[in-house]
């Protein structure tokens, strides 16, 4: 999982399956956009990151992995977890000192990684942090909540917490975040943001006719799959229902012998594959009336409470 605060909201828990992305990202283009797109669906969690209408950052992490995509590699798993489903998308606003701030961190190196809070010496690691000139992040964290403080040469930069767009100015760990359960700290190198190079990802490639290839490929795979459990499905039923016609012909025959056998051929005919208990009841009605024309009513009763046992089992 990405943690990262959430920016200004623009846009909150779309289905991006239901939406064109390349053409969603091209408006954001044209409205030079500057903010981050963070997906998460159960194969892992995306961010896309604007940088005045420029797609300059873009990353993939994989839930169940240590596997990070990026660049194209990252924008084309989007694509696929939002074409798949179970994706949800949402979109923040952010300043562009902010948003460079962000791309830099998704693309630092790890210094220390999910330390338990309780157990860090803060001021020990801010006096380090200080003393090594480090250019980079301290990331604070829950489940729920993320705050992040930015470093260059040592100094604090500014402050990064939820449903801000801009850093502020103070950095108290000791707040806010820091205090809830199970608080971690990552601390990343990032190097200076001012080194970045800016590559515009929608300017290099035309996204479209991948979207749309993908899309085309990944829905006709899911019909595939769909239309393989329907037909396994079926064959189950079949079997499930020449079984139970089978039981109920030779139990009717141990009672009132071939006509009990073709009787139930023929009221069985009127149940369905899925055997439905509406249907089932009304066989058992039409065999006890039927039977009663050849068998006295004991043995008949007899022979339905057996075919009910049987059935059911």
């Amino acid at each position: 999982m990405i943690f990262l605060p959430r920016g200004i909201p623009v846009r909150q828990n779309v289905n991006p399956a239901r939406i064109n992305i390349p053409e969603a990202m091209e408006k954001l283009r044209v409205g030079i956009f500057t903010g981050y797109l963070r997906f998460d669906a159960p194969q892992g969690s995306g961010i896309i990151i604007f940088e005045r209408g420029k797609l300059v950052s873009a990353l993939f992490a994989a839930a169940e992995s240590d596997q990070r995509l990026i660049a194209y590699d990252a924008i084309s798993k989007v694509f696929e977890v939002s074409i798949v489903g179970n994706a949800v998308l949402n979109i923040y606003r952010l300043s562009p000192e902010l948003a460079m701030g962000l791309h830099a961190l998704l693309h630092g190196s790890y210094v220390y990684k999910e330390q338990d809070l309780k157990l860090i010496n803060i001021q020990g690691l801010l006096d380090k942090i200080k003393e090594e000139s480090l250019d980079g992040c301290l990331r604070v964290y829950s489940n729920d909540q993320t705050a992040l403080i930015f470093y260059e040469n040592g100094n604090a930069l500014g402050f990064f917490h939820e449903g801000a767009a801009d850093l502020q100015d103070t950095a108290d760990l000791s707040k806010s975040v820091a205090r809830l359960p199970g608080a971690k700290l990552d601390l990343l190198e990032t190097g200076s943001v001012a080194d970045l190079v800016l590559a515009d990802l929608l300017a290099s490639a035309d996204l479209g006719p991948i979207w749309q290839r993908m899309r085309k490929d990944l829905l006709h795979d899911r019909s595939q799959r769909e239309e393989a459990v329907i037909r396994s499905r079926e064959e189950e039923l079949e079997h499930r229902h020449k079984q139970a016609l089978t039981s109920l012909k030779t139990i009717a025959g141990n009672y009132i012998g071939k006509f009990g056998v073709s009787q139930v051929e023929k009221a069985f005919s009127r149940v369905s594959l899925e055997m439905r208990k509406d249907q089932v009841d009304g066989f058992y009605l039409a065999m006890e009336n039927l039977a009663t024309m050849v068998a006295k009513p004991k043995k008949v009763t007899k022979m339905i409470k057996e075919m009910k046992k049987q059935f059911n089992g």
